[in-house]
């Protein structure tokens, strides 16, 4: 990093510039915050309005947000509105197919901008679940609208997601190389002289506290990476039910093995792989099965993203150094809306949701994965930030220094933006068709039983979403014909 006579006057103006920041980054919270109430009141067409226009999204669907399009298009396939829903879905897919291919200057921009300020500058960056449960929800909605042939294409691509991953995370781990590499050069010295901070020791010292500040990393129980039972469930259930030759029922199998593999002892998922191992070798008739409901239930908020700060450990070669932490994300879980449903019909009990994926466990997945990522990112930020502290004392004196701690201070936050309004779980139920097709859900601490008419098909799919205790559940229902 060479001296420059102005650089004081640029980190003042940098200061400036991360006030507007600030003051922008203070009204998004409070728009999320907004649209979190709503959403959690089961208040879903005013949290879908609420987010189509915070995130500016036309009738077509078009948004240059991602973050808010991934909040209206699960808002407005929870309130019904499932057209709309997957027209916003295809555009947010879009901006991430722009976020997979975007130019070298692009990245080459917001690699200065996480270094230098913080990621919050930067565009929302989907994670890998983001993807797989946008074809998820798509797929879904074009069940409802009964085009089954679009709910194919759809769960194919989330299957693709899934498989693409490994490569995906792959890419992340070089760039995050390449990050740290470029942070230990700046802050080399430009005079000859050592450079201020030991980063290797640093760095070493720093992840040892940052560790000790998650010990719910080593806790977690993680699915194998980047698998969502809840998608691949759905996935092997569609090709069950909407199969057109045994090349599907091969697919269902797959599906349904890997998800028995993940929720061993769930009896749904026991039977509907029984049944398609028989359908599979041509034991049964799909024509002749008896007819089928199956309960799914969308419970409770999945996880928010907190900041955590942290002091690091710097080991200096001087003593030019005034401030320096480390900002990080944490995951806060958040509660069930309901322990179950329990299902009735004719007055008696026919079971009750088991759970079937913790969407809980799908994030903390991830998130554990990625997160060395995030503190390799985090540490060379504040190294890099450390020798800027550094560089301004050396030049400006007491002034220089205090301006760079204030900037320092200013610009250490974690990015903590997240797709909010996933479940924390997903429950299911599987059960004989009622003689009368009627049948009644119940939930402790539901005040009023759902009354539920069964359409005329063979099989029927219901679709449950509860956010929060005491909500009022809504639902959704498909049938299917062998």
């Amino acid at each position: 990093m060479r001296n420059h006579p102005h650089r004081l006057k640029g980190l003042a103006l940098a200061c400036g510039l991360l006030t507007l920041a600030g003051c922008q980054t203070l009204s998004s919270k409070q728009s999320l915050d907004s649209y979190n109430q709503q959403f959690a009141n089961g208040q879903f067409r005013e949290a879908a309005d609420f987010a189509l226009k915070s995130g500016g999204i036309n009738e077509q669907g078009e948004s240059k947000n991602l973050l808010w399009s991934l909040q209206a298009g699960s808002a407005l396939s929870a309130s019904g509105q499932f057209e709309f829903s997957t027209r916003v879905f295809d555009h947010a897919e879009n901006l991430m197919k722009d976020e997979d291919t975007e130019s070298l200057g692009r990245k080459g921009l917001e690699k200065v901008a996480a270094n230098l300020v913080n990621n919050n500058l930067n565009r929302y960056s989907p994670t890998v679940y983001d993807g797989v449960m946008v074809n998820t929800y798509k797929a879904l909605n074009n069940i409802f609208l009964q085009d089954l042939q679009n709910a194919r294409i759809e769960f194919n691509r989330a299957a693709d997601r899934q498989r693409r991953a490994e490569e995906t995370f792959k890419a992340r781990i070089a760039e995050q190389k390449e990050k740290m590499a470029e942070a230990e050069q700046q802050a080399s010295a430009d005079d000859g002289q050592p450079a201020p901070v030991d980063f290797d020791k640093s760095r070493s010292a720093s992840e040892s506290t940052i560790y000790e500040n998650f010990p719910e990393l080593k806790e977690w129980q993680a699915y194998p990476d980047f698998v969502n039972p809840y998608t691949d469930y759905l996935h092997g259930l569609y090709f069950m039910l909407a199969s057109a030759d045994r090349e599907d029922y091969g697919k269902a199998r797959q599906s349904l093995r890997r998800v028995a593999g993940m929720s061993a002892n769930n009896s749904a998922v026991k039977t509907d792989l029984m049944v398609i191992d028989n359908l599979r070798r041509g034991k049964w008739s799909k024509g002749r099965l008896n007819p089928a409901v199956w309960v799914i239930f969308e419970n409770g908020e999945g996880p928010m993203i907190d900041e955590t700060l942290i002091p690091l450990p710097l080991f200096l070669l001087n003593d030019q150094v005034e401030y320096s932490q480390i900002a990080l994300p944490k995951l806060q879980p958040r509660s069930q809306a309901y322990p179950y449903l329990e299902v009735y019909a004719g007055g008696k009990s026919q079971g009750k949701t088991e759970l079937l994926a913790s969407m809980d466990r799908v994030i903390q997945t991830e998130f554990k994965r990625e997160f060395p990522l995030k503190v390799t990112e985090a540490i060379a930020s504040t190294l890099t930030k450390a020798f800027i502290q550094y560089q301004a004392r050396k030049e400006g004196g007491l002034a220089g220094s205090l301006l760079a701690g204030v900037y320092q201070a200013a610009t250490t936050r974690a990015d903590t933006r997240s797709w909010t309004s996933l479940p924390k779980e997903v429950q299911v139920a599987r059960l004989r068709k009622p003689t009368d097709g009627k049948l009644q859900l119940q939930a402790p601490g539901l005040d009023k039983p759902l009354e539920l008419e069964l359409p005329d098909n063979q099989f029927t799919l219901i679709y449950v979403r509860a956010t929060s205790p005491g909500s009022t559940p809504t639902y959704q229902i498909a049938g299917f014909d062998a």
